[in-house]
């Protein structure tokens, strides 16, 4: 699941940069004389990212165990018709045609 793990690399990214670039609470802003804290959106972003990143750690397996579930139903669906045609099939061919009256006969003009 390499793109995957390249997806969230860049999310957490993303979020970093948002975090980065919402400011500091401090006096005069970022340009300030002062470092002050990280502002309220930053926080906020961090907040958010450590309550999800549990979610997140385990996001690809969860993708993998839907798509090999989907493709495990797909294939016990395909098997249920085979075997509901093989026996449509067999019942087919017990079938007794009786000869048609006046003369004919099954399978001849």
């Amino acid at each position: 699941m390499g793109v995957l793990d390249d997806i969230v690399q860049a999310y957490s990214g993303d979020v970093e940069g948002a975090a980065t670039s919402a400011g500091t609470l401090a006096p005069g802003g970022a340009s300030g004389g002062h470092k002050g804290q990280a502002g309220l959106v930053a926080a906020a972003l961090a907040e958010f990212m450590e309550g999800t990143a549990d979610e997140l750690q385990f996001i690809g397996v969860r993708v993998s165990r839907s798509v090999n579930g989907a493709v495990e139903a797909t294939v016990a669906y395909q098997e249920g018709d085979l075997e509901m045609a093989a026996e449509l099939q067999r019942r087919a061919a017990g079938l007794v045609r009786p000869d048609m009256p006046d003369g004919w006969k099954a399978g001849r003009l």
